[in-house]
C-alpha cells in the first residue's frame, strides 16, 4: 500500500456538508455541468483534475447521487494509490468476472475491507457507520471510549460493530452530526459527500500539504512509528490531544483555547515553530523541535522533555517550567527571555541545560534541579533574580547587568563586568573574574562543612565513611604530608592536587591502612574522623593525583591516616591555594571500546572500583590529555543507565578533570547504605562508569563506558548485603514486595560458582521471603 497522497484526521470538516454549504466557482472558470455551483464544486473540480473522479458518458457528475461500496473502495484505490491486488477478492457475490473484483482485490490487500459473513455487497450504497468503519481501518485509528457518542441523539442507532469506530473519526474532528442532533449512521452517502469526505485524507498535488486543525480530544498520527504523516501547519484547540507519528514542516500552534488541559507529542518533528498560547501541560516524547515560543496569556505552561527528545531553542515570553524528565535525548538546549517582557517572568528549571541568555528586565530563572552551562546576562536584564536550589549548579555566569543569585545552590565560575555592578550572590563562585569582579556582595556564609559531599549526590569531592570508624581520644597531629598544585595541574574546569606521604615516617607507613580527606570553610580546632564528607582512598600509596572541585580551591583540607579497623591514627591539615580554569564542555564523542580497566574490592562496607588507564592506549591516542570520570549511580535521577547515562550528564556533572598521564587511576567509593533512592531501583551492583576523554581544547576526543568486573566472591558478597537489608519472612509487608522480588532476581542471576560462595543464611532467607512475598 502506498501512502505517499495520505495524511491522517484532525481537520475540523463535516463528512456531510449538505446542500445548503457556499458554492464555489469552477476551478478554470469555465461552466461546469450538473455540478456548477454546488458546495462541493470545489473538490469535485479538484478530483476531476487528479483523475481520480471520472464522470458518466454524458459528461455529468451526478454529484447528490449515492455512491456503491464499489465506487467508493474505487475512490480510494485511486487517490491513495493502492495498487496492489495479488490479494484474492473471495466473496460470494463478487464474481472475477465483474470490473470490481479488481479494486476489491486491493483493498482486501491494504486491510480496509473485510466484507460480511463471506459477502462483500459491492452495489449497494455506502453508509456513513461503514465509511466511518473502512476510514478507520485506512487511516489505522487508535480504538477509543465511546463517550462522544452521548451527542447524538440517535446514538442507540449506531451499530455496536461501528460504535468504536464512528467515535474515532468523531473524536477526530472528521464526522459530525447533523443540525436536528443526528447522526444518521444508516443514511447513505452521495458521490460529493464521498469526495468531500476523502478529500480530506490527500495532499494535494498541486496545493502542497494541507494544514490541520484538532478541535476535540483525539490522537492525530499513525499507530505505526514508520508511518510517518506530514502536514504543513497544525492547531490544536483543545485539551486530550496526543500528535504521534508526524513530521510538521510548517508550524505547531497550541491554542489559547486549548485552556488549563494537557497536549502530548510522541515522535513528532516540528520544522518550523511550537507556539504555545494554551495548554498548561505539554508533554514531549521522542521529538525533534527547532523552536518553542511560549506565550501564555494566563498561568504557566510546563514543558516535560522525555526519552530521545531534543528541542533546539525556547523562548519564554510568558512564565514557563521546563523539565527534562529522563531519557538520552539533549531535552532542551537553550533557553532565552527577550526582552521587551513585562517584569516578573519567570522560569523554573529542572534538568541538564546548555545557555541561558537572559535580556528582559526583572526576570527570576529558578534552578530546581541539576545545571546550566553557562548564564549569558545581557545590559537590558538589570533586576535578574536566579534562584539556585541545593545541590545545583551554574558553571560559568557572564553578567552584564546586576544580579541577585539566592539560593543553596553554586555559581563555580563568574565573569562580572561593567553594567554587573553591585551583583550579589548568596555563595561566592569559586572564580571570578571581569572589571567588577571586587563590587559584588555576598549574602551567605559558605557552612563550616561545604555540603558538596555523599557518593550519590553532586559534583564535590563525594566520598562515604567506611564502616565503623571509632574516634580516639588524642588524636595527634603527623607530619611528612604535603599537598602541591603545579602548574602542569592547573586543569580546565578544575584544580588537581597531588597529596605525597613520601615523608611519613616508617612506623606511620607501617601502621596507616589507607588515608581519607573532607574540607572545610575555616580551620578545625580538632579534627572530625566520622565526618561525613570524607573521602576514603583504597590504599596507602606513596601519591595520589586527584581533582578538586571549584568550592574547594581556597578550603582547608583535613588528612586522616586509618588503620586496618578503620581507626583514626593521626591527622593533617593544609590550607589550599588553588587555580582553576573554566570553559563550556561540548557533548560530542565516539565510544572507544578498549583502554580502560575497571575492578572493585568488596571490604568493610564499601564498594571500591579502580579505573586504570593502560598506557600503550594513551600513547596510541596522543589527543587524550584529560578525563573525567563517575558511576551513573552517583547521579541520583539515573534510572536507567543503558537509556539515561551519557556524555551529557557527565559534561554536565563533572566539571573538574584529571590529567591522563601513562597509567592513572581514579577511585569511585560507595556507601551500601548511601543510595538517596530504595536501594532496588539501582540496576544492579556493577554500575555503568563513564570515562570521558578530552583534548588540550577542551573538545571531547571519545569515552569509555563499562561495568567494574567482579569476581565470583564479590558478586555474591554484595547480593548477600542486600539480602540481610531486607526484614525477616515473619515481618514481611506488601511494601517491601517490590525490594524482595529485585533482590530475589539479583540471587537468580548469580551462577552456580557464585551461589557456592553465597552465605548459607542469606540464601535460605531470601528463598523464605520469595515464597512469602508470592503469598502477599
Amino acid at each position: 500500500m502506498n501512502f505517499r497522497s495520505i495524511v491522517t484526521v484532525g481537520l475540523s470538516l463535516c463528512l456531510v456538508l449538505g446542500s445548503s454549504g457556499n458554492s464555489y466557482a469552477a476551478a478554470d472558470g469555465t461552466a461546469g455541468t450538473d455540478y456548477e455551483g454546488h458546495w462541493a464544486q470545489k473538490q469535485i473540480n479538484r478530483w476531476l483534475e487528479q483523475g481520480w473522479l471520472t464522470g458518466f458518458a454524458d459528461g455529468s457528475v451526478k454529484p447528490d447521487q449515492e455512491i456503491s461500496r464499489a465506487e467508493f473502495v474505487t475512490l480510494i484505490n485511486r487517490c491513495f494509490e493502492i495498487t496492489d491486488g495479488r490479494k484474492a477478492a473471495v466473496f460470494s457475490d463478487l464474481p472475477k468476472t465483474s470490473w470490481a473484483y479488481g479494486e476489491f482485490s486491493k483493498a482486501i490487500g491494504a486491510g480496509y475491507i473485510e466484507g460480511y459473513e463471506g459477502a462483500v455487497r459491492p452495489n449497494a450504497p455506502v453508509t456513513r457507520q461503514e465509511a466511518a468503519m473502512i476510514i478507520f481501518r485506512l487511516m489505522k485509528f487508535e480504538t477509543p471510549a465511546q463517550e462522544a457518542l452521548s451527542q447524538f441523539s440517535d446514538s442507540d442507532q449506531i451499530a455496536s460493530w461501528s460504535r468504536s469506530e464512528v467515535t474515532a473519526a468523531v473524536n477526530a474532528g472528521a464526522m459530525k452530526g447533523y443540525p436536528d442532533g443526528r447522526f444518521a449512521p444508516a443514511k447513505a452517502l452521495t458521490r460529493a459527500e464521498a469526495v468531500s469526505l476523502l478529500d480530506n485524507f490527500t495532499i494535494p498535488v498541486g496545493g502542497g500539504m494541507p494544514d490541520a486543525t484538532v478541535t476535540t480530544p483525539a490522537v492525530l498520527g499513525a499507530s505505526d512509528p514508520t508511518a510517518i504523516r506530514d502536514y504543513k501547519n497544525v492547531t490544536i484547540s483543545t485539551y486530550g490531544v496526543t500528535l504521534q507519528n508526524l513530521l510538521i514542516h510548517g508550524d505547531l500552534l497550541l491554542d489559547e483555547a486549548i485552556g488549563g488541559g494537557e497536549v502530548t507529542l510522541t515522535n513528532v518533528e516540528v520544522k518550523g515553530k511550537v507556539i504555545v498560547h494554551g495548554a498548561d501541560s505539554v508533554h514531549l516524547k521522542d521529538s525533534a523541535l527547532k523552536q518553542i515560543i511560549v506565550q501564555k496569556k494566563n498561568g504557566t505552561a510546563r514543558l516535560v522533555a522525555e526519552g530521545s527528545t531534543l528541542v533546539t531553542s525556547v523562548s519564554a515570553q510568558s512564565g514557563v517550567e521546563l523539565e527534562e524528565g529522563g531519557g538520552a535525548g539533549a531535552g532542551f538546549t537553550e533557553i532565552n527571555l527577550p526582552a521587551g517582557l513585562p517584569a516578573g517572568i519567570a522560569v523554573t528549571l529542572s534538568g541538564i541545560f546548555g545557555a541561558g541568555n537572559i535580556e528582559a528586565k526583572g526576570s527570576v530563572l529558578h534552578l530546581k534541579k541539576g545545571s546550566v552551562s553557562t548564564l549569558n546576562v545581557a545590559a537590558a536584564a538589570a533586576g535578574l533574580k536566579v534562584e539556585l536550589d541545593q545541590g545545583t549548579t551554574v558553571t560559568r555566569a557572564i553578567l552584564n547587568a546586576a544580579t541577585n543569585v539566592t539560593g543553596a545552590g553554586r555559581v563555580l565560575a563568574a565573569t562580572v563586568n561593567e553594567g554587573a555592578k553591585g551583583s550579589s550572590f548568596a555563595n561566592k563562585p569559586a572564580s571570578l573574574d571581569g572589571s567588577q569582579k571586587d563590587s559584588i556582595t555576598i549574602s551567605a556564609a559558605l557552612p563550616a562543612v561545604a555540603s558538596s559531599g555523599g557518593s550519590n549526590g553532586s559534583n564535590g569531592d563525594s566520598g562515604s565513611t567506611g564502616g565503623n570508624t571509632t574516634t580516639p581520644a588524642a588524636l595527634p597531629l603527623i607530619s611528612g604530608i604535603t599537598v602541591t598544585q603545579g602548574p602542569e595541574n592547573m586543569y580546565t574546569n578544575s584544580a588537581a592536587v597531588l597529596l605525597n606521604f613520601e615523608g611519613l615516617s616508617p612506623d606511620i607507613r607501617a601502621a596507616a591502612d589507607h588515608p581519607g580527606y573532607y574540607f572545610t570553610a575555616a580551620a578545625e580546632a580538632v579534627p572530625n574522623p566520622v565526618n561525613v564528607y570524607t573521602r576514603h582512598l583504597p590504599d596507602m600509596s606513596v601519591r595520589f593525583s586527584f581533582p578538586v572541585s571549584p568550592e574547594h580551591l581556597k578550603d582547608y583540607m583535613t588528612i586522616i591516616l586509618y588503620d586496618r579497623s578503620n581507626k583514626a591514627i593521626g591527622y593533617n591539615v593544609v590550607k589550599l591555594d588553588l587555580s582553576a580554569k573554566y570553559a563550556v564542555l561540548n557533548e560530542q564523542a565516539i565510544r572507544f571500546t578498549s583502554g580502560v580497566g575497571i575492578t572493585r574490592d568488596v571490604r568493610d562496607g564499601l564498594i571500591r572500583d579502580r579505573i586504570a588507564v593502560d598506557g600503550e592506549w594513551i600513547a596510541q591516542h596522543p589527543e587524550a590529555k584529560f578525563y573525567s570520570y563517575i558511576a551513573n549511580t552517583q547521579l541520583p535521577y539515573i534510572t536507567n543507565a543503558a537509556r539515561d547515562f551519557n556524555i551529557k550528564h557527565v559534561s554536565s556533572q563533572i566539571l573538574y578533570l584529571e590529567q591522563v598521564t601513562n597509567d592513572v587511576y581514579g577511585i569511585s567509593i560507595e556507601s551500601f547504605a548511601d543510595y538517596a533512592a530504595p536501594f532496588y531501583t539501582v540496576p544492579d551492583f556493577q554500575e555503568q562508569y563513564m570515562i570521558v576523554f578530552y583534548d588540550d581544547k577542551m573538545n571531547v576526543a571519545g569515552y569509555y563506558q563499562g561495568a567494574s568486573v567482579l569476581t565470583d566472591q564479590q558478586a555474591a558478597d554484595t547480593v548477600a548485603y542486600k539480602i540481610n537489608q531486607l526484614p525477616a519472612a515473619a515481618a514481611l509487608t506488601l511494601a517491601d514486595k517490590e525490594a524482595v522480588n529485585w533482590t530475589y532476581g539479583r540471587y537468580t542471576g548469580l551462577t552456580d560458582a557464585q551461589k557456592v560462595l553465597l552465605e548459607v543464611t542469606a540464601a535460605n532467607k531470601i528463598i523464605a521471603l520469595k515464597a512469602a512475598a508470592d503469598q502477599l
